[in-house]
């Protein structure tokens, strides 16, 4: 009976130790997430600013793709030319992610998502993001962003078509 008393005890203890964790953890997610999505609003924007504000300067930005001849493409921008390629002028651009992972390991993070991309409301390719955070004064900012384009073999958007 006083192993069964303890064992219960000693299950209690750890819930009651586990659980500030957890809530920091989900806590954490939530904003990687919201920095995540404030990228998104900024590439649908075309707004430097917001982009600027969860970036940090000098962050790499890699995408790889597959060509018409079967060839892979990596194209690398540092963060002025993100920033710079974001100018107020040009089509209307929507990203849309579903199924993140998130990973968390005490001041860094990964953002890992499926996502489809749309330009002038018309599908351009998906793929597969890919982002790495850091948490600096208690804000979660994007360190590198990378990501693969896909423009055949897409599956259907869980989302759904773009409104």
């Amino acid at each position: 009976m006083q192993t069964h008393t303890l064992l219960k005890t000693l299950v209690l203890i750890l819930l009651l130790i586990s659980k500030p964790a957890f809530a920091q953890s989900t806590a954490d997610e939530e904003a990687i997430l919201n920095t995540v999505d404030q990228f998104f609003t900024a590439l649908a924007e075309r707004n430097r600013q917001l982009l600027a504000s969860i970036s940090v300067q000098g962050s790499l930005n890699i995408s790889t793709s597959i060509n018409t001849g079967g060839d892979q493409r990596i194209r690398i921008q540092n963060y002025t030319q993100l920033l710079n390629n974001l100018s107020s002028d040009g089509p209307a651009l929507l990203e849309r992610y579903w199924d993140p992972t998130v990973l968390i390991q005490r001041d860094i993070a990964v953002f890992w998502a499926p996502y489809d991309f749309h330009v002038n409301g018309e599908f351009s390719h998906c793929g597969i993001d890919s982002f790495q955070l850091i948490k600096r004064d208690e804000r979660w900012l994007l360190t590198n962003l990378s990501w693969t384009v896909e423009r055949t073999g897409c599956a259907e958007s869980p989302l759904g078509p773009p409104a």
